[in-house]
C-alpha cells in the first residue's frame, strides 16, 4: 500500500464545507457574475466512459514481472456507463474552486493463451484467471480570473487529482493428477498527482454557457511519479436562474510509477507502472444557487 491514507474523510469535509460557505454567502455578491459564473452549482452528470488501461507490476528486489494491457490481454470491459459528480464554488469574482468525483469498477474473466509473468508470480497458460480493477478520481482545481468580461473569462490555477485504485488477479489451473491448483496477485495504491490548469468560459448566448479547460503536470510527489493531462468540454443551457442542462466531454491521462507498494495479500514490495486513458461523454444537470 502506498505511504498516503485514504482521501474520503477528506473528499466529505470539503464538500461540507463548500456547501456551507456558498448557500451562507450574502444574497448581492450571489449575482455579480452571473450566469457567466455561478456562486456555487452542483452537477450530477450520466457518463459513457472510454478507457485503456496497462499496468506493469514488478518485484522490488528481484525485478520480476511484466505489464499487462488489461483491455487486450485479460478481455477486461472497455466501455462502461457510470455517475459522475461535480461541484463549483465562485469564492470571489477573480477566484473559483470546482471539484469532480468518479469511480469505475471492472471485472473480467479470460483464459491465459501464454505463461503471464506478473509480479513475482507466474500465471501458466490456459489457466482461468478473474481480473477486478477498481479506479476512483477526485480532482479539486483553483483557478484564479485575470479578465473577466461581460461574456467571457479566462484564468489559470492549480489542482490535483486524487487516484484511488486497486487491482487483483486471481487464477486456476489443472495439474495432471494432482487437485487444482490456485494463485493470487494485487496491489492497491492512492495518492495526489497536482497539474496546472486553464480555463476559459464564454456565453455564446444569454441562454447558452460554453467552458473549455485543460490541464497538465510532469513531477514526482512522494511514492508517485509521472505525468498526467486532464481536460473539459461543455455547453449548457440555462434554465432560468436555478437550473441548467447539458453535455460534456471529458479526459484523464495519467503515466506514472509508483513505488514501494505491498501486495494485497501483506507480502512482497513492488514497484508499478499504471498508463491508462479515461474519457467519457455525459449528459448533466446542473442545480445553481
Amino acid at each position: 500500500m502506498s505511504g498516503f491514507s485514504r482521501p474520503r474523510s477528506f473528499i466529505l469535509g470539503i464538500v461540507f464545507v463548500v456547501v456551507v460557505l456558498a448557500i451562507s454567502a450574502p444574497a448581492e455578491a450571489q449575482r455579480s457574475y452571473e450566469p457567466l459564473f455561478d456562486k456555487f452549482n452542483f452537477k450530477a452528470e450520466f457518463s459513457w466512459v472510454g478507457l485503456s488501461t496497462s499496468v506493469g507490476l514488478f518485484e522490488q528486489d528481484s525485478g520480476r514481472g511484466g505489464t499487462l494491457d488489461f483491455e487486450d490481454d485479460l478481455n477486461l470491459g472497455s466501455r462502461e456507463m457510470i455517475p459522475s459528480l461535480d461541484f463549483e464554488w465562485q469564492i470571489a469574482k477573480h477566484h473559483r474552486l470546482g471539484g469532480r468525483w468518479q469511480s469505475i469498477s471492472r471485472d473480467s474473466s479470460s483464459q491465459a493463451l501464454t505463461d503471464i509473468q506478473w509480479g513475482d508470480e507466474t500465471i501458466p497458460v490456459n489457466a482461468d484467471i478473474s481480473l477486478s480493477f477498481d479506479v476512483s478520481q477526485f480532482f479539486v482545481d483553483y483557478t484564479w480570473y485575470p479578465w473577466v468580461k461581460d461574456r467571457w473569462a479566462l484564468g489559470f490555477g492549480i489542482g490535483f487529482r486524487w487516484l484511488d485504485l486497486s487491482t487483483q488477479l486471481d487464477w486456476k489451473f489443472d495439474v495432471a493428477g494432482q487437485p487444482e491448483e490456485v494463485g493470487r496477485q494485487g496491489v492497491s495504491a492512492d495518492g495526489p498527482l497536482p497539474y496546472l490548469n486553464v480555463e476559459y468560459r464564454r456565453l455564446l448566448t444569454e441562454d447558452w454557457r460554453m467552458i473549455l479547460s485543460a490541464g497538465w503536470l510532469h513531477l514526482t510527489v512522494g511514492d508517485f511519479s509521472g505525468g498526467q493531462w486532464v481536460g473539459k468540454a461543455s455547453f449548457e443551457y440555462l434554465i432560468g436562474k436555478r437550473w441548467a442542462v447539458g453535455g460534456a466531454f471529458n479526459l484523464a491521462t495519467i503515466d506514472v510509477d509508483i513505488k514501494d507498494l505491498t501486495g494485497n495479500n501483506g507480502d512482497g514490495t513492488f514497484d508499478m507502472n499504471v498508463n491508462m486513458d479515461i474519457w467519457d461523454l455525459s449528459i448533466f444537470g446542473r442545480v445553481r444557487f
